[in-house]
């Protein structure tokens, strides 16, 4: 009988701690009536947290899985919430998804509603306890994204508040206005408010404009960032290098038409005047490939055709173009649609069947691709059936990396 007894009271503590156990994390009505939700949150004066999925969204999966299950994530929302989630393509979160459209911006969203219905907060995409938590207590408490934004508007603009503002946004993954926000900020305090570094943990990321007078302030003082303020060099170089790489290929980009026909080149002399500063003064990697791709750039608006194989070739033998492949291969089309020197073309296509060469013994997975200029160049040249085959190679290959996407997207 002792045994018994002592064999049930072992049963019993097990299944206590396991319905402990099972307790922990959110507990949430799944694809429950809104009808009858609204009148739970009405009758326990709570308010409701909606978790809007989808059966094929990862971020989704890896939220319920590692975050709604936390034993401090279930004491904060069972505590203040009616925890409800929906299915956005199945029963009743079809309804719901057309009635808070404007508000799902993708998934997971997570929505705070009054007992009416009413959303007063929103966060989106996976996010940690913790903030999660910070979060819904910020929207709970009066400091909603809403609230914000509204604060925002009517012209609240102290950093305390600006940072609180973010972090909403953030959470809601509204990632252009809050760029926007650091860029109306930017706009109106003195260059040398950069210097300071409350000011400069909020803004650094979002100075990624070459032609603003922040970037260029960053860089005339780059020492006093780097000895005096201690920044991270190595996220601000990389940041800087990868703004003033793409104003380089802006610069320097082939025009196309609608069916991605060659119809010039890109001449923007005071865009270039002011990148082509930057680099002058800036000690940053890359730069000397940077400042090759303006000079070729110039020499081939000019028609310097001779020049700009030198040039071509001596990035490639000092190493600055060696990354380059695109940049060399819209030079080689542009010449091969502008150049009317038949020499010059027969050297353009003993360089460009030499690249290919190159590429066809290469081991990488992603290799480049020079058909479609090869084609170009014999059809110039009057090879129309090598100009046939290399551009059958290039209708094979644009097939093959389209299925290969396909694939992916799977």
């Amino acid at each position: 009988m002792k045994r018994l007894f002592i064999m049930m009271a072992f049963l019993f503590v097990a299944f206590s701690l396991w319905a402990q156990e099972a307790q922990k994390g959110i507990r949430f009505l799944e694809g429950e009536k809104w009808e009858k939700v609204l009148e739970l949150a009405t009758r326990e004066g709570k308010c409701i947290f909606m978790d809007c999925y989808t059966s094929w969204c990862g971020p989704c999966k890896a939220l319920a899985k590692d975050v709604f299950t936390r034993r401090d994530v279930g004491d904060f929302f069972n505590a203040n919430f009616i925890n409800v989630k929906y299915d956005m393509e199945k029963g009743e979160g079809k309804a719901l998804r057309k009635r808070y459209q404007e508000h799902i911006i993708g998934y997971p969203t997570l929505l705070l509603l009054d007992k009416e219905g009413n959303v007063l907060h929103r966060m989106a995409g996976f996010q940690e306890g913790e903030v999660l938590i910070a979060g819904m207590k910020a929207g709970k408490e009066g400091e909603s994204l809403f609230a914000l934004r509204e604060r925002y508007r009517k012209g609240e603009r102290d950093l305390s508040f600006l940072k609180k503002y973010m972090q909403a946004l953030n959470g809601a993954f509204l990632k252009d206005e809050m760029a926007q926000v650091v860029r109306d900020y930017m706009g109106h305090i003195p260059l040398d408010s950069l210097k300071n570094k409350e000011v400069w943990d909020f803004v650094w990321t979002y100075i990624k404009d070459p032609y603003s007078p922040q970037f260029a302030y960053v860089l005339d003082n780059i020492n006093h960032f780097k000895y005096r303020m201690k920044v991270d060099m190595y996220a601000l170089e990389s940041q800087f290098v990868y703004a003033l790489g793409r104003a380089v290929r802006e610069c320097t980009a082939l025009k196309k038409d609608e069916k991605g026909r060659i119809t010039g080149l890109a001449d923007e002399p005071e865009k270039v005047k002011v990148i082509r500063e930057l680099l002058r003064k800036a000690d940053l990697k890359q730069r000397t490939e940077m400042r090759i791709k303006l000079y070729i750039h110039d020499l081939e608006l000019k028609g310097a055709w001779e020049k700009v194989l030198d040039y071509l070739q001596m990035g490639r033998e000092i190493g600055a173009l060696e990354y380059a492949d695109s940049f060399r291969d819209d030079v080689y089309r542009y010449m091969a649609l502008t150049c009317t020197n038949r020499g010059v073309l027969e050297q353009v296509l003993a360089e460009v069947e030499d690249l290919q060469r190159q590429s066809d013994q290469s081991t990488a997975k992603h290799k480049m691709a020079y058909y479609d200029t090869l084609a170009m160049l014999y059809e110039l040249l009057g090879d129309t059936a090598k100009a046939k085959e290399y551009r059958e190679k290039a209708d094979e290959r644009e097939k093959a990396l389209r299925k290969e996407f396909e694939a992916m997207m799977k």
